[in-house]
């Protein structure tokens, strides 16, 4: 939770989803595979992870701000309905 306050700027956003999937690390083909040290591997390791969090993290905020504007769309629209239906009636 804390790496999420520190890297972040509190909005989810779009643009930070994309950039964060674009920066994921990918694997690269080598030829000679020499371990960088234990120390490496597991801050390396770590990075990814919170990075990984952070990107679950604004998948599920931005799911949550479309749910949201479904909703209050689809109870506008039944509102203007019904007032639309009641000045029908006088």
């Amino acid at each position: 939770m804390n790496a999420f306050k520190q890297a972040s700027s509190g909005a989810a956003t779009k643009a930070e989803l994309d950039q964060r999937i674009a920066a994921r690390p990918k694997p690269k083909v080598e030829m000679q595979l020499t371990p960088q040290g234990a120390e490496a591997v597991e801050v390396r390791r770590e990075l990814d992870h919170a990075s990984e969090r952070r990107i679950k993290h604004l998948e599920e905020r931005l799911q949550t701000a479309r749910n949201g504007l479904e909703n209050s769309h689809a109870r506008a629209l039944q509102r203007g309905r019904a007032k639309q239906d009641f000045d029908r009636g006088r």
